[in-house]
């Protein structure tokens, strides 16, 4: 029933524009003040509304702190909570963590996720840096890193404070570089977890709160069977935030909306959004040329490395009907060297020629593979390169005449070998020749 709704108020969407990008609504309402819905694997946003404006996120933030965090971190290492990491406001989301508690990494993973506790949150970011303000710091480098232009981050749990900020756009790609970090959507996806005893206090149970990700059939209302992992917010200055990855088996989808004016608009508004999506889009295979090159990366002045960017046969990229591969290029940006801090803007830019009414056509970038070399293995590389070159010019002058010698000896032994049979057939002949005239 709610694609035939969608089919037929489709022609009635109109198309939302802001500073950077060109948006596309559709027909039917959405509550949430900022949202959008990326392509999981590219990032490219197909549909949105003022999702480059700029917005307090409340705990989506703990995306990015668990990814940052599992990528530092064994799961299974201990951690032992520290008077900072146990300090944290009892009225916010916590699971009563104190200082010289002990635990797993794993245990902080899911009920910073799960639970969304703010004490887990704290420990993470003590274990992976040794405090909050260090992991902050590593937060924005990050969010420099991944393009995340209209964001900065004051703290790893997302409670109100002064320059602690995001867009939508922005944590659809923080959301999709965290699903790129191996065992997050272990996390990520979970329903429930259990804390065994510790040292300080006794078993802790609890769920998730999203109520998407459990399916239709444990939540007729908001359970969504496409759902594959998501992460909640709240605080009373964000309102409603919510993060939710989702699949058909086609397109791998992420939806994001920020103050959501009450707790099930959130849920309905994702839904929405993703449905119309996966009833309207497909993806398209779009061939790309890109050779094999090498550019040098510089840490300041300094040379930091070199990198190798690899070929791409080609990318794919959502479109709906309205829109064909023909409307799309697709620009190669690879320069001859780079700052480590620009790797990122090593891309391809994919750009649209025709402007749609039902999906973004605002263009986006894709990174190619690459990999980079340090210095220090670049220079040893290079010195191992000359001694090579070096011996290689060595056996050529030793070569090349035993070469002459050799193929010299060869055409002799043949000659001669010829010459000695020959010679043999020639004294069987006179012989036979001899044994007749003696008859």
């Amino acid at each position: 029933m709610f694609k035939k709704i969608v089919s037929l108020i489709l022609c009635a969407a109109t198309a939302l524009s802001v500073s950077v990008t060109s948006l596309a609504a559709p027909s039917f309402e959405i509550v949430s003040e900022a949202w959008c819905v990326a392509d999981a694997k590219t990032g490219q946003i197909i549909i949105g509304g003022n999702e480059n404006k700029k917005m307090e996120p409340a705990s989506i933030t703990k995306i990015l702190t668990c990814a940052m965090a599992l990528e530092r971190l064994d799961p299974s290492a201990k951690y032992t909570f520290s008077k900072e990491a146990a300090s944290y406001d009892y009225a916010s989301t916590h699971l009563a963590f104190v200082e010289g508690e002990t635990c797993t990494v794993e245990d902080l993973l899911y009920g910073a996720m799960v639970e969304s506790a703010n004490d887990c949150a704290m420990g993470l970011a003590d274990a992976a840096a040794g405090s909050q303000l260090d992991f902050v710091r590593l937060m924005n480098e990050k969010l420099a890193e991944l393009g995340c232009t209209g964001s900065h981050f004051s703290n790893v749990t997302g409670m109100p404070e002064m320059n602690h900020y995001t867009t939508a756009r922005d944590m659809a790609i923080i959301t999709k570089y965290a699903l790129s970090v191996p065992g997050f959507e272990t996390y990520f996806s979970a329903w429930e977890w259990t804390i065994p005893e510790t040292n300080k206090n006794s078993e802790r149970r609890f769920g998730t709160h999203h109520a998407m990700i459990v399916g239709s059939e444990n939540n007729g209302t908001f359970g969504y069977d496409y759902a594959t992992g998501g992460k909640l917010g709240w605080t009373e200055e964000a309102l409603h935030t919510a993060v939710t990855a989702a699949t058909d088996g086609n397109m791998e989808l992420i939806c994001v909306v920020m103050k959501s004016k009450h707790k099930n608009a959130k849920y309905k508004d994702s839904i929405a959004l993703l449905d119309y999506c996966f009833d309207n889009f497909k993806s398209v295979e779009i061939p790309v040329s890109v050779k094999k090159s090498e550019l040098n990366v510089y840490e300041d002045e300094n040379l930091f490395g070199k990198m190798t960017v690899y070929p791409m046969a080609s990318i794919n990229v959502l479109l709906t009907d309205d829109v064909s591969s023909s409307d799309i290029s697709v620009k190669v940006n690879i320069p001859e060297y780079c700052q480590l801090s620009e790797v990122s803007s090593v891309a391809l830019e994919v750009s649209f020629g025709k402007k749609s009414e039902n999906m973004s056509t605002g263009s986006f970038s894709v990174s190619p593979e690459y990999h980079i070399v340090k210095e220090s293995s670049v220079i040893s590389s290079d010195s191992e390169m000359k001694n090579d070159k070096s011996t290689f010019r060595w056996w050529i002058f030793i070569l090349i005449p035993l070469g002459v010698i050799g193929a010299f000896v060869v055409i002799v032994l043949i000659i001669r070998a010829y010459n000695i049979r020959k010679y043999k057939k020639l004294r069987r002949h006179r012989h036979y020749r001899r044994l007749g005239h003696d008859r």
